[in-house]
């Protein structure tokens, strides 16, 4: 019983979203957005469908617009948006921390899509700059070599494997200095362009 009740008190914090349609060369996607707000974590997310001819949806992303984790002395931040160009849809994503949180991510990353006629996503592209954690708080895992360059072969293997992990955990090829400094800043103006819209409506 005691677990009948925990999954509807959970079911209960998430909220209905809204539905709305978008089209992308010639192809028709439908996006849900969802709110939820359980234990200490409250944020929305988006989820697209593709929807085939017979009006059926098919799940084919999904992405997580705001999220905040933690209390107040300690806050994970992920903010995300997306945007449509032509054939091209490009997914941003920032990850922030507050206080405390000395062991949560920083860093931000982008993705881009080509939309086929058929509705097919192919990846182009998708880069990411990633802190797993505060400067000092690493562990030793080679992150402090995206600060200082490595001196030995033993340092740039560290950094190495930091790197691998972090691409194979986020998805993505990690970008380096300046590059990724232009990455973030990407992604902060498309997060602020969504913002605008939204004030807009």
């Amino acid at each position: 019983m005691k677990k009948i009740v925990i999954l509807v008190l959970a079911i209960g914090q998430l909220f209905a979203g809204t539905v709305e349609s978008l089209t992308i060369n010639k192809q028709e996607f439908s996006l849900e957005r969802d709110s939820y707000d359980i234990y200490d974590s409250k944020g929305s997310f988006v989820k697209f469908y593709r929807v085939e001819k017979d009006k059926s949806l098919t799940p084919v992303l999904r992405l997580t617009l705001k999220d905040v984790t933690g209390d107040c002395a300690s806050k994970s931040l992920e903010d995300g948006a997306y945007e449509v160009e032509g054939k091209t849809l490009t997914l941003y994503t920032l990850w922030n921390r507050r206080g405390k949180a000395y062991f949560d991510p920083y860093g931000a990353k982008i993705q881009k899509y080509k939309v086929t006629k058929d509705g097919v996503l192919e990846e182009v592209s998708s880069y990411i700059y990633v802190e797993e954690t505060r400067k000092k708080h690493d562990d030793g895992n080679g992150m402090e070599y995206l600060f200082h360059l490595p001196k030995n072969k033993v340092e740039q293997e560290k950094l190495n494997g930091y790197v691998k992990e972090v691409e194979e955990k986020y998805k993505g090829t990690f970008v380096f200095g300046d590059e990724s400094k232009k990455l973030i800043k990407s992604v902060k103006e498309a997060l602020k362009r969504k913002t605008k819209a939204a004030w807009k409506r």
